[in-house]
């Protein structure tokens, strides 16, 4: 009778501890480190395979229109444990840094604070608060490179246990013992007790699964922060060896895919890396094992789950050939275009109505903070998560909208695979409005029609513009963001930001041929303002013939070129090569003038005096004769009388001095000077501008084609 007694009592203790685990969920959030949005199979990867997150995402919901705070790693891990805008907590740029500065660069960026305040409410110590058993497994990277000791890792910060997270944002290496000669400071801490051949994704993996099967019968909050896929690139030798062959199938190891301009950087155009590919198989085969656990364990019905990644892809550098494409999104890690913030985002919950939805309701990782608290009936902290929502509504069905005026970005700073500098953003609706601090210049896409950010309204939707400028600087100021200031000590010249191209003819620096299955001809177009006018007409007429690029930038003059030639023609084998030099080298300016250019021939100074212009000619005639492409070279074209900086018939001598050069080394000539001299003057734009209308730069592309056309049919 005693032993039925305590069976009995057994049975109602056991059912009273399972009625009080199904009040409090458990929560897992996964978070990779630098996973494009279209790197996962259901984002539209073909190379790449994630059977478990397209699985994922068919049972939770796909949010479209997901970003991270910020477009590189520690400021979005920020976000995610404060609920607050990167900016607001002084945290703009990963690891304590400021980022490049010095005398080359413009702008001087803001301080960083590289911890997160310890007086802060992390998402750790908020479930902790509620009697969660909370974990934090994989990358940390919230404490300053500089500061030692660990005051601000994981177990500071709400974490009953930290499996591997330190200050550094990499592993030393993916295989064990998870170290680097070169960066000690990378290798990875407390998993000494591995054997070769592991791996890191792996063995994280088995720690977070020990963790779930020791708290299984309490409630607990697990932070798992993969490695993966952030550099350096380090796969497992049986899924390298699939990717690579699968590449072959696929015919990607034969011929490298153009890249595309994004300004004077290139965008990688192909997702072709076997190594990369291996390590999102092994992300996404190590998300099912924890998957699998929840379900040999019945738990997978009473926890959320949330996957997202930290900020877009690696897929921009000086070179077509990065190590993503993350394609049709614009750019990638490191920049406030879509590339560099839009991320794909899972949610899993058991109050979810409609399994396999797609909800495009904007949303931000500072969102995350509240929806987790929410979800798991926890009490909000509204003091807390200042700048985030709770996504529950649109997750329940309640709403389809948030009704959030904006959602805000903030990179003050320069960064290494990023050629526009510092810049912000701001997404209202449909609309993102981009502005580049260096010369406060903005340029508005519509999403929802134009999700690559292809087409800028600035011009055509003014009052918009306007009204988000305002509406951005008032959050900078209300948030007390710290932007960058004027750098005392920039020693570049000065004539380079003052190139200036008209409003109607900057289209034309992205100006690009179409993508083609053929194997065409490259040709490559270097010039100033006159050439980003005529580039179009030259993509146009040779579309599918031959792929035509440019530099992405207003050339300027023969020093801006020696600087700048290298990147602009990147690892491209082009075939020819169309080049100008000279209009800005002639022009006169005065940093007191007041004239678009600081243009003033009556009291400024020649650029590049014809001596210099000489040297420097024979150096960039040199150059580019090392790309074994075929040149040719075009003549300045007419400069009007009237015109303010420059003095009409110098473009002559100048031109005569280049023939010279041309003629020495067997480059073909494109007499452009000749054709503006012949052409009515109703083809210039104004009287004394040497820009020209639509119809004069449509007739100087059509010549350029003719003499891109001619030395290509010859052998």
């Amino acid at each position: 009778m005693n032993l039925l007694k305590s069976f009995i009592l057994c049975l109602v203790l056991n059912g009273s501890i399972h009625a009080q685990r199904t009040e409090k969920p458990n929560v897992i959030l996964f978070l990779v480190d630098d996973l494009g949005y279209t790197d996962l199979g259901f984002t539209g990867s073909t190379f790449y395979e994630t059977p478990n997150l397209d699985a994922l995402a068919r049972k939770g919901a796909f949010f479209d229109n997901a970003y991270a705070a910020n477009p590189v790693c520690s400021p979005t891990r920020a976000s995610i444990l404060t609920g607050k805008y990167p900016s607001r907590i002084g945290l703009t740029n990963h690891s304590g840094s400021a980022g490049a500065r010095g005398p080359k660069y413009q702008l001087e960026p803001p301080t960083v604070k590289g911890n997160m305040p310890i007086n802060d409410l992390t998402l750790g110590e908020a479930f902790k608060k509620h009697g969660y058993a909370t974990a934090h497994v994989g990358k940390w990277h919230l404490q300053a490179h500089h500061q030692k000791g660990n005051e601000h890792y994981p177990e500071n910060h709400g974490f009953d246990l930290n499996i591997a997270g330190h200050k550094m944002g990499q592993p030393g290496s993916f295989l064990f013992p998870y170290q680097s000669k070169q960066h000690p400071s990378t290798n990875v801490p407390g998993l000494e007790d591995g054997k070769p051949g592991d791996y890191l994704t792996d063995v994280l993996t088995d720690h977070a699964i020990g963790f779930i099967e020791d708290k299984q019968d309490e409630p607990f909050f697990l932070n798992f922060w993969f490695y993966t896929v952030h550099t350096p690139l380090g796969a497992k030798p049986e899924l390298l060896k699939k990717y690579q062959e699968k590449a072959k199938k696929m015919g990607l190891d034969k011929k490298k895919a153009h890249g595309v301009a994004v300004h004077d950087s290139f965008a990688d155009s192909r997702q072709d890396n076997p190594t990369y590919a291996a390590m999102v198989e092994s992300l996404d085969e190590n998300v099912g094992r924890v998957i699998e656990t929840l379900d040999k364990l019945n738990l997978r019905e009473n926890t959320i789950l949330l996957f997202c990644s930290d900020n877009g892809g690696l897929s921009t550098g000086s070179t077509p050939s990065s190590v993503t494409s993350i394609l049709p999104n614009k750019a990638g890690k490191a920049w406030v275009y879509e590339g560099g913030i839009r991320v794909p985002l899972i949610i899993d919950a058991p109050i979810l109505k409609q399994r396999g939805s797609t909800l495009n309701e904007p949303v931000v990782s500072t969102d995350f903070y509240p929806t987790l608290l929410d979800l798991a009936g926890l009490p909000l902290e509204p003091a807390q998560h200042l700048d985030g929502v709770s996504l529950q509504p649109l997750l329940d069905g309640k709403k389809k909208r948030l009704g959030r005026e904006a959602l805000y970005f903030h990179y003050p700073h320069y960064h290494h695979i990023n050629s526009m500098g510092p810049s912000g953003a701001i997404r209202m609706g449909d609309y993102k409005l981009v502005i580049r601090y260096e010369d406060s210049s903005t340029e508005l896409y519509n999403l929802s029609e134009d999700r690559g950010e292809q087409t800028n309204l600035a011009a055509q939707r003014l009052g918009m513009v306007k009204q988000m400028k305002k509406m951005f600087d008032q959050w900078i100021n209300q948030t007390l963001s710290l932007m960058p200031t004027a750098n005392l000590k920039y020693s570049g010249s000065k004539k380079q930001q003052n190139f200036y191209t008209p409003a109607r003819d900057i289209k034309g620096k992205s100006a690009q041929s179409k993508p083609s299955k053929k194997d065409l001809p490259k040709a490559f177009i270097i010039g100033d303002s006159i050439s980003i006018g005529y580039t179009p007409e030259v993509v146009a007429s040779l579309q599918d013939q031959v792929f035509v690029s440019r530099a992405k930038a207003n050339c300027g003059d023969t020093i801006r070129g020696l600087a700048a030639l290298d990147d602009w023609l990147g690892n491209t084998d082009w075939d020819v090569i169309h080049f100008n030099w000279g209009l800005h080298d002639l022009c006169y300016r005065s940093e007191k003038s007041k004239i678009v250019g600081n243009r003033d021939k009556v009291n400024g100074q020649q650029s590049v005096p014809l001596n210099q212009y000489i040297q420097n000619l024979e150096k960039l005639v040199a150059r580019l004769k090392k790309s074994g492409a075929k040149l040719i070279w075009a003549t300045t074209t007419k400069v009007p009388n009237g015109e303010p900086g420059r003095h009409a018939g110098d473009e002559i001598k100048y031109n005569q001095a280049a023939k010279k050069i041309m003629i020495k080394h067997g480059i073909a000539i494109n007499d452009l000077h000749k054709l503006s001299s012949s052409i009515d003057a109703s083809f210039f734009r104004k009287p004394g501008d040497v820009h020209f209308t639509p119809q004069g730069s449509s007739l100087l592309g059509k010549q350029v084609t003719a003499q891109i056309r001619q030395i290509l049919s010859q052998n």
